[in-house]
């Protein structure tokens, strides 16, 4: 399994940044986008340099429905790619987006397809759901903006095996106690206190930008 950072605030070179987050994760028989950023034109020339067709993605997955997660969407509209957003959208806006894609409404938890399930939608005042990975080495997930609160986070993947990582926008989180074990701490995006984290786990962190690819 890979992951394709496409959309970041921060880019390698090469690669466009914008306020935002959005990954391609590449699995053996499919591509599953989680989240677009805000910029379309952004994700389509990201995805390009990757090599990655937008005919390809097939899945799509959206976090939450701020718009430098959900913008992008305007730019891979196709009614073959299966969306999944937390059933708390507006019903204007899943309206919308039916009308583009085949949509499905995220309320608890449950499997997309083999190997990724979501977290079903979590937290209060934003709901948000992410995604949970299966890999060799145990369940990753990836989040959006983790509006939910990292540890609820991750307490919520846990009951699909055992969390070793998780990758994505983690806001304002210092509860960095939830983070102790994790063999893969990938903080982007919102996270304010990313380089706090790095230096809290130098063994266990990778950066993360758009262009930078994973390897699981």
């Amino acid at each position: 399994m890979k992951l394709k950072i496409v959309y970041d605030n921060e880019a390698k070179l090469g690669f466009k940044e914008g306020w935002g987050f959005s990954c391609i994760i590449e699995m053996e028989n499919e591509k599953i986008l989680f989240d677009t950023g805000w910029d379309g034109n952004i994700l389509l020339s990201n995805m390009e340099k990757f090599g990655v067709r937008p005919a390809e993605i097939k899945r799509a997955i959206i976090s939450h429905d701020h718009w430098d997660h959900a913008g992008g969407l305007t730019h891979i509209a196709k009614k073959d790619i299966q969306l999944y957003v937390p059933r708390s959208f507006s019903r204007r806006f899943k309206s919308e987006l039916s009308s583009r894609f085949e949509l499905h409404e995220v309320e608890s938890a449950q499997q997309i397809c083999k190997g990724v399930w979501t977290t079903g939608e979590l937290g209060k005042e934003i709901k948000e759901q992410s995604a949970v990975l299966e890999t060799k080495q145990g369940l990753i997930v990836i989040v959006g903006c983790s509006h939910p609160g990292v540890r609820n986070i991750l307490s919520s993947a846990a009951r699909f095996g055992k969390v070793v990582g998780i990758i994505g926008g983690m806001h304002d989180f210092d509860d960095y106690d939830a983070l102790k074990g994790l063999k893969l701490i990938g903080p982007s995006h919102c996270t304010v206190n990313k380089r706090k984290i790095m230096e809290m786990f130098p063994e266990a962190s990778i950066e993360v930008k758009a262009g930078v690819e994973i390897t699981i």
